[in-house]
């Protein structure tokens, strides 16, 4: 089971700022796998949950290049309201599918820049 730490943080956080949770925003996830073959493999899975995804390729600093090989993320966007059940069924869905092809699940960030935002609120 995927642990929601990081969930958990963000949703403090935004309930500190006064954000509204049942406005419905881009909620964007993010998963990283080690091949392309294993990107591809969990866009196969992540279509068969009716989610597009993005493959990008992220290459290594030249330096590092003879040692290291790129790595490839995959993005997908939902149109939601930020229920703290639901993004929390679906990390741990992603993460799953992540774990199945070799990668990982890297979270997710949601667009708030249209709320009225006032970072005094936030605690220390």
């Amino acid at each position: 089971m995927h642990n929601h730490e990081g969930d958990d943080t963000l949703f403090e956080i935004f309930k500190q700022l006064g954000i509204d949770f049942s406005k419905p925003r881009e909620v964007n996830f993010y998963l990283v796998f080690p091949t392309q073959s294993d990107a591809q493999a969990a866009i196969e899975d992540l279509s068969k949950i009716e989610f597009e995804c993005e493959l990008f390729r992220y290459d290594p600093p030249w330096w590092k290049r003879l040692f290291v090989k790129p790595s490839w993320s995959v993005s997908t966007t939902r149109e939601m309201p930020l229920d703290e059940s639901e993004i929390k069924r679906l990390t741990t869905a992603f993460s799953s599918i992540a774990m199945r092809h070799q990668g990982q699940y890297d979270g997710w960030e949601a667009s708030v820049a249209d709320d009225n935002i006032d970072a005094s609120r936030l605690e220390d």
